[in-house]
């Protein structure tokens, strides 16, 4: 099992950053700190628990990207396009 990498949408699409929390809680995802997340989402990496994997959301001042497990991330993108 590979670890898959993909670009979610620029810094400021708020809409899709929401969209993307959405599904990860459609998931199960947790963040790994306890913490809520809110969007705007905080610059650098934000790691998340779905069983025993982990997904890793990282934020620059460009874009949002996604990494984890190639079929956890596709679950995650198939969630976002029924939202959108």
């Amino acid at each position: 099992m590979g670890l898959m990498s993909v670009n979610i949408c620029s810094t400021d699409d708020l809409a899709t950053q929401t969209a993307l929390l959405d599904a990860l809680a459609a998931l199960g995802a947790r963040p790994e700190d306890d913490s809520p997340l809110d969007v705007p989402l905080p610059t650098g990496l934000s790691g998340f628990r779905v069983g025993f994997e982990t997904l890793t959301v990282f934020v620059d001042a460009w874009c949002v990207d996604l990494e984890g497990p190639d079929e956890l991330v596709r679950r995650v993108l198939a969630e976002l396009n029924r939202a959108g």
